[in-house]
């Protein structure tokens, strides 16, 4: 216990850092916000730009994804050597600017540019914020504080959830407003305006963050060329790639499954404007509350495993990926909305574990000078993998497949079976990869 007190004692102060998570807490709500808000407009959107469900998927991921993924890395090789506070800063300010453009946007390919712009900004968010983490904590504190940030991703979708379905009903019926500088605008263009602005302040608070010292030996200190950080990780991938496909599976089921929930409600249980409005917003409730309580469960365990175990935050994503079969295999094949919703609490819940462990995982071996590089290579296969083929898998399956859009609960059924199987095995196999990782990443300290 000495010990680590003594340790604790070279970090900023305690208060301090759990303020710094707070900030970036926040801005990542906003992002899930401002990322998962065009969910639950599918309808509108489809009926006033005459689009399919393909199509359709292709905004709600595709679009997202195709600069998120790709600017992550450039982003990631500065925040290793410049200021992560204002990169993120800047990073807030462009996505929320690009939200509020998805409010103007009156053609396909138009909001396709918008959320396309949403992607860039939010690529600077998370590989410079886990940085500063991992320089703001020492290692037996830090599950928990990156296990409360990402909180941001339940909170953020789940206040979008809850906020739109109580107030889109109410600008819907209003019929398209005339607003300054916009003009005419529809109901779903209203709502992208309505909850991109408020963001611009969370960009402002960013920036009281202060820049931490770099913590690395002196062996691992200086910043390296990108292509260093691939050799590295491509040197190391029975543990790099097989865990950045593994946890992949998370976002698979939170985009592919998550984003198309409010249609499967409305399709398979026929539900009407009122009692969509509801389940929508229980569906936050539950999101918000499970979580919250996943992400503090998983770092909780995070930080209790890893004292024990080598491969100690790989047990913990195993653990959730054993709720998130149960609860986003079974979710679509409920009789009922409210035993769909129930279905939804260990689904939640298994997804917001191995979201903990994952990041915490990478962070934990990667070496600092390369820390915000390999944390951006893995937020890429994250996201291409989950937001490109999780929303695009379902669509296509109920427009190829199933050739029935009410027969979206068989494409969700069948891309969580599939998709947690397959990263449930290839987790196992990486767990001894792993443990050498970790082995070796404690020369660096």
């Amino acid at each position: 216990m000495s010990r680590a007190k003594n340790s604790d004692a070279s970090y900023p102060r305690s208060v301090y850092s759990w303020y710094v998570v707070g900030v970036l807490l926040l801005a990542y709500i906003f992002a899930f916000i401002d990322r998962d808000v065009i969910a639950l407009l599918v309808q509108p959107i489809k009926a006033d730009l005459g689009i399919s469900d393909t199509q359709m998927s292709f905004l709600l991921g595709g679009a997202f994804a195709l600069f998120y993924t790709f600017f992550g890395m450039p982003i990631a090789w500065l925040a290793d050597r410049s200021s992560r506070r204002r990169i993120i800063s800047i990073g807030v300010t462009l996505w929320c600017v690009a939200t509020v453009l998805c409010g103007t946007a009156g053609s396909y390919w138009a909001l396709f540019a918008a959320r396309v712009a949403v992607g860039v900004g939010e690529a600077a968010l998370n590989p410079p914020a886990l940085s500063l983490l991992k320089d703001y904590f020492p290692p037996h504190r830090l599950g928990r504080a990156v296990g409360l940030y990402t909180a941001g991703i339940a909170c953020g979708s789940g206040v979008g959830s809850f906020l739109s379905a109580t107030v889109y009903p109410s600008i819907d019926a209003h019929g398209a407003y005339t607003l300054p500088l916009f003009g005419l605008v529809q109901p779903w263009q209203f709502m992208f305006i309505l909850v991109g602005m408020p963001g611009l302040a969370v960009a402002l608070l960013t920036l009281t963050i202060r820049e931490p010292v770099r913590r690395a030996s002196a062996s691992v200190s200086q910043p390296l060329p990108l292509w260093r950080s691939f050799a590295f990780v491509a040197s190391r991938r029975s543990t790099y790639v097989l865990l950045f496909l593994a946890i992949s599976v998370t976002a698979i089921t939170n985009y592919g499954v998550g984003y198309w929930v409010p249609e499967f409600l409305r399709r398979t249980y026929l539900l009407d404007v009122p009692q969509m409005s509801y389940f929508l917003q229980v569906r936050g409730v539950v999101l918000i509350v499970t979580g919250l309580v996943g992400v503090l469960i998983g770092g909780w365990l995070c930080d209790v495993l890893n004292r024990r175990y080598d491969d100690g935050y790989i047990r913990v994503a195993l653990i959730g990926f054993v709720l998130l079969f149960f609860g986003y295999v079974g979710m679509p094949l409920m009789p009922t909305p409210e035993l769909a919703m129930a279905m939804l609490v260990p689904a939640v819940l298994g997804g917001a574990i191995p979201t903990v462990a994952g990041i915490a995982a990478v962070l934990a071996i990667a070496p600092p000078n390369m820390r915000a590089q390999i944390t951006a290579m893995y937020y890429f296969t994250l996201n291409l993998v989950g937001l490109v083929v999780g929303p695009t898998m379902v669509a296509v399956l109920t427009d190829r497949v199933f050739r029935d859009e009410a027969d979206l609960y068989k494409s969700l059924a069948v891309t969580a079976f599939v998709s947690i199987a397959i990263g449930f095995a290839l987790l196992g196999y990486c767990r001894r990869h792993y443990a050498a990782s970790m082995r070796e990443s404690r020369g660096w300290a």
